[in-house]
Formats: structure tokens, sequence, C-alpha cells
């Protein structure tokens, strides 16, 4: 079985998402199959005290691999995942790594050309933050 195939920007398309009042979301310009990686997540990396800081600009693109490890998904750091939206039923998962200190989107099943990329947020996103140290 070959290796998984990583895929980059060029594979993908921003456009306005078909979620209603969403903003933008991401789209296959390619086939990606099960298990293929879609994209890693990328930021600016700060860590909690940073975060807390009350001057710090809000940003609605926060993903937190661990306490010391805070990926900010906009500005000049930022790729094209940060459009990944919300769905209960994802095509996509995102796995976390806080020895690695990454953030990978991988492909849950195949994803058809044109069609928009979307994962699971999970119950944590819509509570309260629990930080993991690392």
């Amino acid at each position: 079985m070959p290796k998984p195939k990583k895929w980059t920007a060029a594979a993908f398309e921003i456009r306005t998402s078909t979620i209603e009042a969403a903003g933008s979301g991401l789209f296959a310009k390619q086939r990606i199959e099960t298990e293929e990686t879609i994209g890693y997540y990328t930021g600016e990396v700060i860590d909690e005290a940073e975060f807390n800081n009350p001057e710090r600009p809000f940003s609605a693109y926060v993903l937190w691999v661990c306490s010391t490890h805070i990926i900010i998904g906009e500005g000049p750091k930022a790729n094209y995942t940060r459009f990944i939206n919300h769905s209960d039923k994802p095509n996509a998962f995102l796995t976390v790594s806080s020895r690695w200190k990454s953030a990978r989107f991988e492909a849950l099943r195949p994803i058809e050309v044109g069609e928009e990329i979307f994962f699971d947020y999970g119950e944590d996103y819509w509570q309260e933050e629990v930080v993991e140290s690392c």
C-alpha cells in the first residue's frame, strides 16, 4: 500500500462556505483519499501567558496544542487550513500532538473535487478551554 499523500495549498481553493454566515471555506481542487494529509495548521505560536495578555488582539483562529504551544492561525504565518469549518458530519479530522507540537488535518474518507472540507470542532470547542501542559 502506498504511503498517504501530503497535499499543499495548491490543491485547495478558498471561497464562500456552503455554511450560511460562516464566511470562507476550504474546497478541494483534487480528489483527496482517505488518510491523506490535507495540511498542517500553522500560525504564530504563543504560550498561555501571551494568550491571556489583555493587550493581545482577539483571534477566532486559536488552536491549543498545550499550554506552551498555542497556534494563532491568522497573520503571515497562517495557511489555508484555517478555512476548514465545523460540521457534525466531517470529512476530515485533526490530529494534535503535544510531543511534536503540531496539528495536522487528514481525510476521513475520499473527498471529491469541489467538496468543502469540514472537521468536527469537538465538544471542548463549545466549552471552556482545558489546558494541558507539554
